[in-house]
């Protein structure tokens, strides 16, 4: 699959189109759909044509069962590192309420997959790596997560978004790369990974 063509014009809307979303996905209860609307006014703008590149159906199935069970390993390592740490992390507000928002988690979490490789790909067609895409992709994703996430302490959340959040988006960003670059692939994943994670 080639590199998505972007300009930079497309690139700063689509960045605006996301926060927009994310804002109010964060502000207001009802606009749970925001972020997912955001996301694809941003692609449509951002990538255009190339936009519909992501919409394969995943090749390598296997690597999203695998991804999804190197998330919970590695989430169980880092939380216990971070317990022995005395470190006490928020939990996620939706926790134990996983009936009540069911029905929306598909398209909240399109609308993650949206920003999370629209960072990834629009760093690329800037002529970044695919490591340093996927990089600041995970580091993106971190952030948006400190309101979630928000324990008291700046540098304890940014601790827990950077290490738990930004390491499941990088384990996201691999899935969409190795199903064939498929947003579809990463976005099972992850919903795999937030129906199980919310359960509790």
């Amino acid at each position: 699959m080639k590199t998505m063509r972007t300009t930079n014009g497309g690139l700063v809307v689509g960045a605006l189109l996301l926060l927009v979303g994310f804002l109010g996905l964060t502000q207001w209860e009802w606009a749970w759909s925001a972020l997912f609307i955001g996301g694809l006014a941003a692609w449509a703008v951002t990538f255009k044509k190339d936009s519909l590149q992501v919409l394969t159906f995943p090749k390598k199935v296997w690597m999203i069962p695998l991804g999804v069970l190197l998330y919970f390993v590695s989430s169980m390592l880092i939380g216990l590192i971070a317990s022995a740490a005395g470190m006490e992390w928020a939990a996620n507000p939706a926790s134990g309420h996983l009936a009540q928002i069911a029905l929306m988690i598909p398209f909240m979490l399109m609308g993650e997959e949206l920003l999370g490789i629209g960072v990834l790909e629009g760093a690329r067609s800037k002529g970044l790596s695919m490591w340093m895409s996927t990089l600041l992709s995970a580091l993106v994703f971190g952030l948006m997560h400190i309101p979630s996430y928000w324990d008291g302490s700046f540098v304890s959340t940014l601790l827990h978004v950077l290490l738990l959040q930004g390491v499941a988006r990088l384990i996201f960003n691999y899935i969409y790369i190795k199903t064939g670059r498929s947003i579809f692939g990463s976005w099972i994943a992850h919903m795999i990974v937030d129906f199980i994670a919310l359960s509790f």
